[in-house]
């Protein structure tokens, strides 16, 4: 559980102006929470256990929630509208979300991609509104449509924030079809900027978790790869979601961000991952076997 006080330092101005921003908001991405099975024939999974089986993570419609009570009122910032009923609380989130975002596009070398990037935020009123219009299950505190991101007023948003803000980025600058084979690589880099982003101690709670995990529990690529998150309820203590944060976090510490975001644009057209892999990384390992290999002996 997150300290309700936790981001004080660090972004003061969430917590000025008429209504200081309320109770603690957690997590859930379109896609919901991660299951690890046995192999068994693609047919007799579950539905979103595998790419192209569908289930939420392959999705590609858009769901129009619930709109704000009358009286509320927007903003807009460089890359974001903002929605809402009071202001400070929109100026507050203007602040971090533009930070956030700036951070993502440095992180993973698309900051040219992403400039002309827009997206909406609705914050609404408080958490039972957030639940009534969104029909997100309780424990959920953000969820995104196509590119609007809905929450509500909290003190703990911003790794939340940062996690579902990169997964849809990636997802559009991927592309549908590509992200469904790529999630263990979005979803990577979501937790990366997730876990950057957490107090120090859930932070140190992850980090000993993960280290426990991947130590013991550790999955071949070839299923890390394969498996497609269904619910991310738990995963700051899931394997998989632990995994995926320490591979692209061991490939973001090989070379610049400018290297990873080329892999990300040789992608992007279609490149096998091998070969993008070669292409940006060929000094250090040339495919995903290599990479595996290479991992593996720092958890």
């Amino acid at each position: 559980m997150i300290h309700p006080n936790a981001k004080l330092k660090r972004y003061p101005a969430l917590f000025s102006g008429r209504r200081p921003l309320a109770a603690a908001l957690g997590f859930v991405s379109c896609v919901l929470g991660f299951a690890l099975f046995s192999c068994v024939p693609a047919d007799q999974l579950p539905p979103g256990s595998v790419p192209g089986l569908g289930g939420v993570a392959q999705s590609t419609s858009t769901v129009v929630y619930g709109a704000l009570e009358p009286g509320n009122t927007s903003i807009t910032s460089i890359h974001f509208t903002y929605k809402g009923y009071y202001e400070s609380d929109l100026q507050a989130m203007s602040t971090l979300a533009e930070t956030l975002y700036n951070k993502l596009g440095n992180d993973t070398g698309l900051y040219s991609s992403m400039a002309s990037g827009s997206y909406v935020i609705v914050l609404y009123k408080d958490q039972n509104e957030y639940l009534t219009k969104t029909h997100q299950p309780a424990w959920s505190r953000i969820t995104s449509s196509g590119n609007t991101f809905y929450t509500y007023s909290s003190a703990d948003v911003q790794p939340y924030l940062a996690h579902e803000l990169a997964r849809v980025v990636l997802q559009n600058y991927l592309g549908n079809d590509n992200a469904r084979s790529l999630r263990w690589l979005i979803e990577g880099v979501a937790m990366v900027e997730e876990v950057s982003q957490m107090p120090e101690s859930d932070r140190s709670a992850f980090q000993s978790s993960a280290a426990t995990n991947l130590h013991n529990n550790k999955m071949p690529f070839s299923q890390m790869t394969f498996f497609v998150s269904d619910s991310d309820e738990k995963r700051r203590t899931d394997v998989w979601y632990q995994q995926v944060e320490s591979v692209v976090s061991y490939i973001l510490a090989q070379s610049s961000s400018l290297a990873f975001g080329q892999m990300l644009s040789e992608l992007q057209t279609g490149t096998n991952l091998d070969k993008a892999i070669s292409d940006n990384y060929g000094a250090k390992f040339r495919s995903m076997a290599d990479l595996e290999n290479l991992w593996k002996y720092t958890v």
